[in-house]
């Protein structure tokens, strides 16, 4: 049977990028199909492979999570022939994507303008922490600056502890996601136009988009967010309750699903109670409105609660920690926990694909070692042969 052709078949992504904001864009057009050659300097690669590493020599989980489905060269961008070799990559691909500083393409000679100038069909997308102009252009940006300075972190934990950072990286891999869409979008506009465009995302407004739903409360009240612990402003129940293993959230706030786990909880008679009469009278009782829920959910382990109350229509779920979502059965029925064969580690488990496309189905596919397409790209796109690739090898070219 032939195997299915992938949305972005066609695609070639020439992917600078490294560590994580950049990476998991690529990843995501790689899960949809498309070419993703990461460039890498011969000397280490990506410096994501060795980022907390537990062998040395093996590349991190954390580039193996955040690499699959692409193929990887070596090339010195700072020697003259690796820059000429570059550009002659760029007339055969639909995209570059980088996540340096401000300023450093430019130092190298591969902006936008000059890709333009070699490809007019070239599709040039960058991450930054800050973006190309604005009175932050040249700051440095990580993941927690990002959340920081996006406005994520000022209501973010409980309020008897200073500003926290969400536990999944909004600041990184949210402006991958971000520039991802970028991408696909002038992908889209380049088949009417046949014309590339440059795509800007930066790590700031990434998370600043993120809370939008969030500020509609700064907006409706004209105060400054404040931290809540789980609880959000103006909804009860929304929150964390104890069980007898862990702990369950739970946010029934329209009223029939308010009564819904009432009725599931055992506390039918409370749908009459004044305190709870209305999502005001539930806000202003939260405390005595918590306290009947948590007196039944510490009476059961996580999955039962959940189990009732999704039984019952009432939205919950268990808090389910990092071991617990590698066995989660419905991750691995819907394939989002595969088992891949590294080639470095041998069989592990992988995150897959969040993307589900009925007529492109998604095979995850090993992060690839330094280097390992060298002979198949180099080969294909350039024409070079083994010997002349060895001989690259030696001048630190590649």
């Amino acid at each position: 049977m032939q195997e299915a052709k992938k949305a972005l078949s066609g695609v070639r992504i020439l992917d600078l990028t490294q560590y994580e904001a950049g990476t998991s864009c690529t990843l995501l057009l790689g899960f949809l199909g498309a070419e993703v050659i990461k460039v890498e300097p011969p000397e280490g690669g990506d410096p994501g492979r060795t980022a907390g590493t537990e062998k040395p020599g093996v590349d991190a989980f954390y580039f193996v999570l955040l690499n699959p489905n692409k193929k990887s060269i070596t090339l010195n961008l700072r020697s003259e022939k690796g820059l000429q070799f570059f550009k002659e990559m760029v007339r055969k691909a639909d995209v570059v994507v980088s996540n340096f500083m401000v300023g450093t393409m430019q130092r190298l000679g591969i902006d936008y303008p000059i890709l333009k100038a070699i490809n007019p069909k070239i599709i040039y997308a960058a991450i930054s922490g800050f973006g190309s102009k604005g009175p932050y252009h040249a700051y440095p940006c990580f993941d927690i600056i990002a959340q920081a300075t996006g406005g994520g972190m000022s209501y973010t934990g409980f309020p008897e502890n200073p500003p926290t950072k969400c536990g999944p990286t909004i600041g990184d891999s949210g402006a991958g996601i971000h520039l991802a869409i970028g991408i696909l979008s002038a992908l889209y506009r380049r088949s009417q136009t046949g014309v590339g465009q440059e795509v800007e995302v930066t790590m700031q407004e990434s998370v600043t988009n993120l809370i939008r739903a969030s500020m509609s409360a700064h907006f409706g009240t004209g105060k400054v967010l404040k931290r809540m612990g789980n609880a959000a402003y103006g909804l009860v129940p929304w929150n964390t309750f104890k069980c007898l293993d862990g702990h369950i959230v739970i946010g029934a706030v329209p009223q029939n699903l308010f009564e819904n786990l009432l009725k599931a909880i055992g506390q039918e008679k409370l749908i009459q109670d004044e305190r709870f009469k209305g999502m005001r009278n539930r806000v202003r009782n939260a405390k005595d409105l918590e306290a009947a829920i948590k007196a039944w959910t510490c009476t059961k382990t996580k999955q039962e609660a959940w189990k009732i109350l999704a039984e019952a229509r009432v939205p919950a779920g268990a808090v389910l920690d990092s071991a617990e979502i590698l066995t989660d059965p419905n991750l691995l029925e819907r394939e989002m926990i595969v088992e891949i064969d590294h080639p470095a580690r041998g069989k592990i488990k992988m995150l897959g694909s969040p993307i589900k496309l009925s007529d492109s189905p998604v095979k995850v596919t090993a992060a690839p070692l330094l280097g390992a397409n060298n002979e198949e790209i180099y080969s294909s796109l350039l024409g070079l042969d083994a010997q002349k690739l060895e001989e690259l090898k030696k001048e630190k070219v590649i």
